[in-house]
């Protein structure tokens, strides 16, 4: 998946940011460096990415989009711990997971029930986005990290489930307004990634329209030149404006030899 998948990640990182302990330390994928992170401090940090996609076929068509999928995504609720190493560039405090303890559970607890809450609100234009991105959300299944060559319990779970989402837009299909929206959110989020990678979405989902109803319906069915000419669709081979002209009168010759004009009136 392409826009869709683009978007339900998006939308779950930046709907969290600012509005949960984890505070700005929500990343994409990949844990960043931990905003006031002080040696033998600890914070609470989320991590949202997606694992896995699977995508069948549906009722409309068997070709590469109109699909809706389903996303394997994994949430990382993690509590950070402070320790200063010593580098190149003198010494820092880099993020680790410590081993857990009943305030550190307490407070992944909490965690855990804020960015599930997070995302049910109708006040967070990034909430509205992804759930309008999502048909249905399967069994969320949560394991503790632990380390597996000493039995060291972590403070950190992950929580892994399944997002039935919308289908990637077909080509000459309108862009529907979720998709819409989410772009607009990037644009006007004020980070310069965002609003590059949504500009190049746009113009990708722009090239897909205006296509006659003839091209619309080949891409529908994914169906070859052959398939077309097959159903009768399309303009007529040989016409090399391929652009064929809508039939207003024709003439045809009754049973006893009669010309009788017809007209689409």
């Amino acid at each position: 998946m392409g826009i869709v998948r683009q978007l339900v990640q998006v939308a779950v990182v930046e709907a969290l940011r600012g509005r949960t302990a984890a505070l700005s330390n929500v990343f994409d994928s990949n844990m960043d460096t931990v905003d006031g992170l002080l040696k033998g401090g600890a914070l609470p940090v989320i991590v949202f990415s997606i694992e896995e996609t699977s995508e069948d076929a549906d009722d409309a068509t068997d070709g590469l989009l109109g699909r809706g999928g389903v996303l394997t995504a994994m949430m990382q609720s993690a509590v950070a711990s402070g320790k200063e190493i010593q580098n190149d560039q003198g010494t820092v405090v880099v993020p680790e997971l410590g081993e857990t303890d009943s305030a550190y559970e307490a407070l992944l607890n909490l965690v855990d029930h804020q960015w599930r809450d997070v995302l049910h609100r109708h006040d967070n234009p990034w909430s509205v986005v992804f759930r309008d991105l999502v048909v249905s959300i399967g069994a969320i299944r949560t394991v503790r990290a632990t380390d597996p060559a000493t039995g060291t319990k972590h403070a950190c779970r992950f929580a892994q489930f399944d997002i039935q989402t919308l289908p990637e837009p077909l080509p000459g299909d309108p862009t529907p307004d979720v998709i819409s929206e989410g772009l607009d959110l990037m644009a006007s989020d004020g980070d310069p990634s965002y609003a590059a990678l949504a500009q190049t979405w746009q113009g990708i989902l722009d090239g897909n329209v205006e296509w006659a109803d003839w091209e619309k319906l080949q891409s529908t069915l994914f169906a070859s030149c052959g398939d077309r000419a097959a159903l009768g669709l399309g303009p007529i081979e040989g016409d090399a404006e391929r652009d064929t002209p809508v039939m207003d009168t024709a003439s045809i010759e009754a049973g006893g030899g009669l010309a009788v004009e017809v007209s689409e009136s």
